[in-house]
């Protein structure tokens, strides 16, 4: 867990140098209470879990991927641009983002440009990196460019599977409007890799010699986040490191936390700095569940009956 007096004040006033999430229309007399609040948006690509959560003012965005088109029921390319574009209607005027599925810079940028034209608040899902794992002849910084390439062109862009700050910083520094750390992926890699007779998070980060002389030495991440307590909290971490690193240079790419595990991780995401949560549906139709208010609300009803006429 991320203790509040751990983080850095800073953090806190990165927001007032972000824009409003939630700006108090012209005609409102009684100013919006929460106008730098963090955004909120489901991560799925079924629209029946997407239309009551924006009905109950839950969420203000979405973000979907192949995958989890193919789960709402899509069988084609086709029928999942079909899909997409429902879901960017349902929710103009708020931010969607559409993951690309080609994996070469001028390919990408030409169907980033295709999903783009489906609406103004489209924003272009690009992979950071991992281009080699699937072709080792592909250039590893084909992400990057493409995020570079498509700021130019006034194209928003979600950099994903960001597992490191470094990854962030450079996203960031291409152009990329949200990166998207997925906390609990890191912390499922580390339950998975990590040798148990080793101290915690040594699949991720582990140094004998400082010079990374020895065969083990791994790197991937800071020692804080991949090995700095326990394994389940590593993503928090994660976040709260990038969290630091944009708000000491002023950065606006907004931190999108995403790959939620269970609900108190968007509590945590929100405690350490990140701007926006990309949550599953389902735990978002708890947001309002707690063991404490039903029990409260019960034995309010109950008095209330006093009441009845």
């Amino acid at each position: 867990m991320l203790r509040p007096e751990e983080i850095p004040a800073h953090i806190g006033l990165r927001r007032t140098v972000m824009d409003e999430t939630t700006p108090t229309p012209a005609d409102k007399n009684l100013k919006h209470p929460a106008e730098k609040a963090p955004r909120v948006f489901a991560d799925t690509g079924t629209i029946d879990e997407i239309r009551p959560l924006l009905d109950a003012g839950i969420i203000d965005g979405v973000t979907t991927n192949p995958t989890l088109l193919k789960r709402a029921g899509a069988s084609s390319w086709d029928m999942a641009k079909k899909m997409m574009k429902d879901i960017v209607k349902l929710l103009d005027p708020y931010p969607v983002s559409l993951e690309l599925i080609e994996l070469t810079k001028d390919k990408m940028i030409i169907q980033a440009e295709e999903l783009a034209s489906y609406g103004s608040n489209v924003v272009i899902k690009v992979p950071v990196g991992g281009y080699q794992a699937v072709d080792s002849s592909f250039d590893k910084h084909t992400g990057l460019k493409v995020l570079n390439v498509l700021w130019k062109k006034n194209i928003k862009t979600n950099a994903t599977l960001i597992f490191n700050s470094a990854q962030a910083l450079w996203a960031a520094r291409a152009g990329a409007t949200y990166v998207s750390p997925f906390l609990g992926r890191l912390a499922d890699y580390l339950y998975k890799h990590d040798e148990v007779e080793m101290p915690v998070g040594n699949s991720l980060y582990y140094m004998e010699d400082h010079r990374g002389k020895k065969e083990n030495t791994k790197v991937h991440n800071t020692a804080y986040v991949a090995a700095g307590g326990a394994r389940k909290n590593a993503g928090i971490r994660l976040i709260h490191e990038i969290s630091v690193i944009f708000s000491n240079y002023e950065i606006k790419t907004e931190i999108l936390a995403a790959s939620f595990r269970n609900d108190v991780q968007v509590q945590e995401s929100l405690l350490c700095g990140a701007d926006i949560l990309t949550v599953p549906a389902p735990i978002l139709m708890r947001v309002a569940d707690h063991p404490l208010t039903e029990e409260g609300f019960k034995a309010f009803n109950e008095d209330s009956k006093a009441f009845e006429k």
